[in-house]
């Protein structure tokens, strides 16, 4: 089925929103040195005046910045911290942006924080949209040194490459290590499933042991009580009833084998169909012609059973209402579609009645096609025989990898 692949797509955002929290919560060690800074700046006179930062104005800022960031880190691990702390660093951008061009422009020394907002933003949010605020950070402080007369033209140009150059490095670095981040974690995923089909496996096999010796040897006995038996009776009622016996004991044993070689991962639906159509026929008195396409994929066993259950539930239907003279199963593996086909010649009925008839098994069929992720039909007409087909897409298949 699709749960192992949901479980695997589970882990893998569980373990991308791990990773978030993480460096969401280191972030604020940086954001501690970049304010320890600015508190400095403004602390000293000298430094306030060189770099033209009006008082008022740049003490609303900080506050503004530092309850900011206090609401960015206490968000994180709730709904919605990836805005909140999105929003954060755009505002960090907007006050770089205000000091950068109150301080020199391009050729201001606070630049070379842009780069840092620009593999904050990367490391955060790896996405092409999410690192155009810090790039549209540069063409902003180049036009105001343009409007303000605080650059000529050609310096700001070299500039401008400069810090872009920086930028696709800081960038180029930072994808290149998700790359392989993503690979670890790829790696470390495949081998805990390893792990985790290795231990199952183990388990199925102590589980399918337990059985075979225990229900296995139980129903062997009956078998073997109820052919002495036979042999100790007279033709009549009770010899009759111990021949049912017997033959509802062997088909137990069968059903069990069938259980054990699903635990074990040693059913397969090419022999196993064919095995149980054979005993059908014989049982009933009616040819039964099995045919397969294609190669057998490797089915998740809620699947094959699934399928195998369908089968059952048809050629059981066969016997008890059609009046068939002859069966056709087709297993068909090629294509986009599984398709699995039950038909008969026998008497037939209206479709549309089925199902309030409630006694064609028709329900159970339908449960069971659903519950793996396919779809079937029945056509049937009176006279014409009936047409059991399941059609499973591939992708719905519970393939295991």
């Amino acid at each position: 089925m699709i749960l192992p692949a949901l479980a695997r797509e589970s882990t893998t955002v569980g373990h991308l929103q791990e990773r978030f929290e993480l460096r969401a919560r280191a972030l604020v060690y940086a954001r501690l040195a970049q304010m320890a800074v600015l508190l400095l700046v403004l602390a000293v006179p000298a430094w306030r005046r060189a770099l033209h930062i009006p008082v008022p104005h740049a003490v609303y800022g900080y506050l503004a910045l530092l309850a900011m960031h206090a609401l960015s880190y206490l968000w994180v691990g709730r709904r919605g911290a990836r805005p909140v702390l999105f929003a954060s660093l755009c505002l960090d951008l907007l006050a770089l942006v205000w000091v950068a061009i109150a301080s020199g422009g391009l050729k201001s020394p606070v630049m070379a924080t842009q780069v840092v907002l620009t593999m904050l933003f990367a490391l955060l949010f790896p996405s092409p949209l999410a690192i155009v605020p810090p790039l549209l950070m540069l063409p902003i402080v180049a036009w105001s040194d343009q409007v303000l007369g605080l650059q000529r033209l050609p310096v700001d140009v070299l500039l401008l490459l400069w810090y872009a150059a920086l930028n696709i490095t800081v960038v180029y670095v930072v994808v290149y290590l998700e790359g392989r981040e993503r690979v670890a974690l790829s790696e470390v995923l495949r081998l805990q499933r390893e792990r985790r089909q290795r231990e199952l496996a183990h388990q199925r096999t102590g589980i399918a042991r337990e059985i075979h010796d225990g229900v296995g040897a139980a129903l062997s006995g009956i078998v073997l009580q109820a052919e002495y038996l036979e042999g100790r009776t007279e033709p009549g009622a009770v010899h009759q009833e111990l021949s049912q016996l017997r033959e509802a004991a062997v088909e137990g044993m069968e059903e069990l084998r069938r259980a054990v070689s699903l635990l074990r991962r040693e059913f397969e639906l090419t022999t196993s169909v064919p095995a149980y159509a054979a005993t059908f026929a014989s049982r009933h008195h009616l040819p039964v012609e099995t045919e397969v396409r294609g190669v057998e994929p490797a089915l998740e066993a809620e699947t094959e059973l699934a399928l195998f259950r369908i089968v059952q539930e048809a050629l059981a239907n066969v016997a008890r209402h059609a009046g068939a003279r002859g069966v056709h199963v087709l297993l068909d593996f090629g294509g986009d579609l599984l398709r699995l086909v039950v038909r008969d010649d026998g008497c037939g009925f209206r479709a549309a009645e089925a199902p309030s008839a409630g006694h064609y098994g028709l329900r159970n069929m339908h449960e069971r096609a659903r519950r793996i992720g396919g779809e079937l039909s029945v056509a049937s007409s009176p006279g014409g025989g009936t047409t059991v087909e399941l059609r499973l897409p591939r992708h719905r298949t519970g393939l295991v990898e």
